[in-house]
């Protein structure tokens, strides 16, 4: 097998085991995933998990990694596409996290919620949203869009416990841009 070849194959099988790992987080909880469960879903040996992970601590850390990587990725490109400069950030972050919940694979975006209980994932997260907003200091407290990017996480939470979410995507489109107006216009002082 050449050298190319066994990359691909080697990333396909990190792939698989990330995905295992969302998976049978999604099924039994965090807590309940197990090394053995994810090689199993997976279809790869315990030995072939610990190649790519040092333990399931690890693995659930490169899953979550994972899902920040996704968010922001969809983050990216929609930053790039607004041409208003203002709350640009906070307006792909709502609307990235609506699409999140109601993409055809939302079990990424169910699982990085969920894993937030778990301290360390918390503490990921954290990281991962400081350095976003460093980028944009003038975003960081501007009140109007805290508002919008605490909404967009109570929207992420209710979707996530099947709580008083709308269910027809006319109500989610307008939910998502009565959300995303709080993003305009914010002549309001910065709190904190």
């Amino acid at each position: 097998m050449d050298a190319t070849r066994r990359r691909r194959q080697t990333a396909l099988v990190r792939a698989a085991l990330l995905d295992a790992a969302v998976e049978e987080a999604r099924v039994h909880g965090v807590g309940n995933v197990t090394v053995l469960s994810v090689a199993a879903r997976a279809g790869v040996s315990k030995g072939a998990l610990f190649h790519h992970f040092a333990n399931r601590q690890d693995l659930l850390e490169a899953a979550y990694a994972e899902c920040l990587a996704r968010f922001g990725d969809a983050l990216d490109v929609l930053v790039a596409t607004d041409p208003v400069p203002h709350g640009r950030f906070s307006r792909a972050y709502v609307r990235a996290t609506f699409e999140a919940m109601h993409a055809e694979d939302a079990n990424w975006a169910r699982f990085s919620l969920s894993a937030l209980v778990e301290p360390a994932f918390a503490a990921l997260w954290r990281h991962w949203l400081d350095e976003r907003l460093a980028q944009v200091p003038a975003e960081r407290n501007a009140p109007r869009l805290r508002v919008a990017r605490l909404a967009a996480d109570g929207y992420w939470l209710q979707a996530l416990g099947g709580g008083l979410v709308e269910s027809d995507l006319a109500g989610i489109d307008a939910l998502r841009e009565c959300v995303v107006s709080f993003t305009y216009d914010d002549a309001q002082p910065a709190i904190g």
